[in-house]
C-alpha cells in the first residue's frame, strides 16, 4: 500500500495536469499499482519533454517532437484509467489530452 503522507512527484504531475479529476486522481493512485506505474511513467515523459524543450532553445532537438506523442499516449493512457475507475459515463467530463 501507498503512504499518502509521502511526497509522490508521480502524483503531482498528473493533478497538475487533470485538476478537476484531482479525487479520482488520488483514489486510483492509492487503489491501482498498474496507475501508480502510469503516473510515473507520464512524469519521467514530462520531465524529459520539459527538459528537451529547454535544450531546444539554443539549439533544436529532435527528441521534443520524439517526446510530445508519448506525453499524449500517456495521457489518452490516464484517461482510459479514469474510465475504468469511475465508469465511462464520467469519461465525457474529464479533460481531453492537449488541453
Amino acid at each position: 500500500m501507498v503512504d499518502p503522507s509521502a511526497p509522490h512527484p508521480e502524483l503531482a504531475t498528473v493533478l497538475a495536469r487533470f485538476p478537476a479529476d484531482a479525487r479520482l486522481i488520488r483514489q486510483l493512485f492509492l487503489a491501482d499499482r498498474a496507475f501508480r506505474g502510469a503516473c510515473e511513467d507520464y512524469r519521467l515523459a514530462q520531465d524529459g519533454l520539459t527538459s528537451f524543450e529547454r535544450l531546444s532553445i539554443a539549439t533544436p532537438r529532435h527528441e521534443v517532437e520524439e517526446y510530445r506523442p508519448l506525453v499524449r499516449e500517456l495521457e489518452a493512457e490516464i484517461l482510459a484509467m479514469f474510465a475504468a475507475g469511475c465508469g465511462a459515463s464520467h469519461l465525457a467530463t474529464l479533460q481531453r489530452p492537449g488541453g
